[in-house]
């Protein structure tokens, strides 16, 4: 495509990273953390999801979390909340995830990278802390779901803890995601609060990108890409998407807001499936839990990498209103909720501080 037909086009990417962290523990029981091992060894009733089984929150985790969002430059909200996060999949032994929706830990952050493109700065929407899910295994075919003849799971790794890190729409090119990737992956790395090893799962990348004709003011169609295993892979997916679709708009053809797979070997996405739900999120307690108390942050404060000063002010009381997007309606970055009445689907996930593990067995 040549210059004049790039310059016809406007690009906008947006970024959720997972990171697993670093506790010898998961994120609501006390089996051990380790990449690998024998499948199915490390699993209890509480990271099952057996009936009668109570999560507890890991202290340190919270402290890890706390330290990232501390370094994005965001806002601490002084409680948290956690909610069910209602689907269903095979490596999800509950049939729901322990995360955070509407009151997450950390938000209204940034962060600078600078390259060829210049200096940029972008923001972060919000820091939240789940628990990861299982492992499948797609035996036969490719080692896709759609070509296999069946599907192994392997739950040691469900109830690891997780942070999600979700950006502004703020990335306009391939290049400035891989930027925005290596700077993040570098920030953590320092932070010793994860080994960040894209190759072992440690820190996964999906990817939101629209592209729309210039001078309109709206965002294109979002599609989202995941499967993305390298800061490499990033670039290679987001150009290549960045390329499909101009050249479907210039014949005229109509984008579907979907999640797309990126292909490793051939460096090409295909359809995965539609975007048409919303998750239903649920919440775990009534009031909140007072996780993120004074002591809490201040320690993670203490150990922040040099270089790495906090700015705003000081967050608001609780409930924390949550900056958007700028996506179009329904697609911000953070999964709409339907909505909910109280009942017996409530369920009291997350005990108040007294309960927390102590960091020294976290």
């Amino acid at each position: 495509m040549t210059t004049a037909t790039n310059a016809r086009y406007r690009t906008t990417v947006g970024l959720e990273i997972h990171v697993e962290l670093q506790t010898s523990s998961k994120m609501f029981c006390g089996c051990e953390v380790a990449f690998g091992g024998e499948p199915n060894s490390r699993t209890c009733p509480v990271c099952l999801g057996l009936p009668g089984s109570l999560p507890v929150v890991n202290e340190r985790a919270l402290e890890h979390t706390i330290s990232v969002a501390l370094a994005l430059n965001c806002e601490i909200a002084e409680r948290t909340l956690f909610a069910r996060k209602n689907y269903f999949y095979p490596d999800m032994p509950k049939n729901y995830q322990i995360s955070q929706y509407d009151v997450p830990i950390g938000y209204r952050g940034h962060l600078s990278i600078s390259g060829e493109f210049g200096t940029q700065t972008i923001g972060i929407t919000r820091v939240h802390l789940e628990e990861d899910t299982g492992k499948s295994q797609h035996v036969g075919g490719g080692g896709r779901i759609a070509d296999s003849t069946h599907s192994l799971e392997d739950f040691n790794r469900a109830g690891t803890p997780l942070v999600e890190i979700v950006t502004e729409p703020d990335l306009s090119s391939a290049e400035e995601a891989r930027t925005f990737v290596n700077e993040l992956r570098a920030l953590l790395e320092s932070l010793g609060v994860s080994d960040v090893r894209m190759e072992q799962g440690s820190l996964r990348v999906d990817a939101n990108i629209s592209v729309a004709r210039a001078g309109e003011s709206e965002q294109g169609t979002k599609v989202e890409i995941k499967n993305m295993n390298s800061v490499r892979s990033v670039g290679r997916a987001l150009a290549y998407e960045e390329q499909r679709q101009r050249d479907a708009l210039e014949r005229g053809e109509v984008l579907v807001q979907e999640t797309r797979h990126f292909d490793e070997r051939t460096g090409t996405t295909s359809s995965l499936r539609s975007k048409e739900y919303a998750f239903d999120y649920r919440p775990t307690g009534g009031r909140g839990s007072r996780t993120s108390s004074d002591s809490l942050r201040r320690r993670p404060r203490r150990s922040r990498p040099p270089g790495r000063p906090r700015s705003g002010s000081r967050p608001r009381s609780w409930p924390i209103p949550v900056t958007p997007g700028r996506w179009p309606t329904g697609s911000s970055g953070i999964s709409s909720a339907s909505s909910t009445t109280p009942g017996s689907s409530y369920r009291k996930c997350v005990s108040p501080r007294r309960r927390l593990r102590p960091s020294s067995t976290s």
